[in-house]
């Protein structure tokens, strides 16, 4: 009998984004780059902050900070985030201390992954009978102030979702 996976508090406070939460003990993640984009993120108890985020080919994005950039400086041997778009990154969970404790941080390595370290990820399927699709839809249901595509993009870079279903979950995003 397959034990059901635990899910992590935070993963409840801020879903949209990648945390050390989404990774098992000891995983490293191989992530493309897709873009690197400034923009307001909204953390526990609705705090907003400006913050760069990493968009990636696929998966949840996440957050980038100043020892994340820089690690992605020194693995790519540019500063410049134009020149990251396409490049790969590892990603794993280190322990750090900060305000006055001790936490699970995401770190990117300061080596670039080799090439056949890339394989991707498939998605899961996205089903209109589903606890997923339940979710999806109470997301975007909490997303109204935002347009569809910016709203759709966190469910979209984590399922495979067919036209129909996403034409569907469109127009009950405008409902």
């Amino acid at each position: 009998m397959s034990e059901k996976k635990k899910r992590h508090y935070k993963s409840m406070t801020n879903p949209d984004y990648l945390g050390s939460w989404d990774f098992d003990k000891g995983e490293s993640r191989v992530l493309i780059i897709n873009s690197i984009k400034k923009g307001e993120v909204i953390g526990e108890g609705g705090k907003k902050d400006e913050c760069v985020v990493a968009y990636f080919t696929t998966g949840l994005p996440m957050v980038l900070n100043v020892t994340n950039m820089k690690a992605i400086t020194v693995a790519h041997g540019s500063p410049y985030i134009e020149d990251w778009v396409g490049k790969s990154i590892s990603v794993h969970v280190e322990q750090v201390r900060a305000f006055g404790d001790i936490w699970d941080a995401l770190r990117v390595s300061t080596e670039a992954p080799v090439k056949s370290d890339l394989k991707p990820k498939s998605k899961p399927i996205l089903k209109k009978d589903s606890e997923e699709y339940d979710k999806v839809v109470s997301f975007l249901k909490g997303q109204k102030d935002k347009d569809f595509e910016v709203a759709f993009s966190g469910p979209n870079n984590k399922y495979k979702i067919s036209a129909t279903l996403r034409a569907q979950l469109e127009n009950e995003h405008k409902l």
